[in-house]
């Protein structure tokens, strides 16, 4: 009888590799502290022996697997406050062109005066593939700015 639940434990447990859930190992466990208490139990109380494991170590896998799952919600966007180099715009949308880890994004100001090629910004928020950006002021107030004249005057 305890290599019955050796068995479901080993099934359980690879079942459980290919799933990704917390169920199976409850399962499993439940199997293995089943085969084991049969050592010192007769095998005809080992089913509900098998059941009793099961009613606590199924909750407590669903209770582990929310508290990973709220973890995880709770982590934070590693691209918020990172730097960004503004190459082009704004275009018709008001969208600027910002190099990135690499690559070029697109992006939006949220937070300072509109940016010129060649200024820093830095990334407050993300909406899927669109950056939203803090412009930093300028270090050289001296200098000429690069921006061209607006037509607004």
């Amino acid at each position: 009888m305890l290599f019955v639940y050796v068995i479901i434990a080993f099934v359980a447990g690879v079942a459980e590799l290919f799933t990704g859930t917390f169920y199976l190992a409850a399962v499993a466990l439940a199997a293995l502290f089943t085969a084991i208490t049969g050592l010192l139990l007769p095998g005809t109380i080992l089913h509900w022996v098998f059941l009793g494991f099961c009613l606590v170590l199924l909750p407590a896998g669903m209770g582990f697997r929310h508290h990973l799952a709220s973890k995880v919600q709770d982590l934070q966007d590693f691209d918020l406050g990172q730097g960004v180099d503004v190459i082009a715009g704004p275009d018709q949308n008001e969208h600027y062109t910002v190099r990135y880890r690499g690559s070029e994004w697109m992006a939006v100001v949220d937070d300072g005066p509109a940016p010129c090629a060649g200024d820093r910004a830095v990334i407050v928020g993300k909406t899927d593939n669109l950056l939203h950006l803090g412009v930093l002021p300028r270090q050289d107030a001296v200098k000429e700015s690069l921006c061209p004249p607006s037509s607004s005057s």
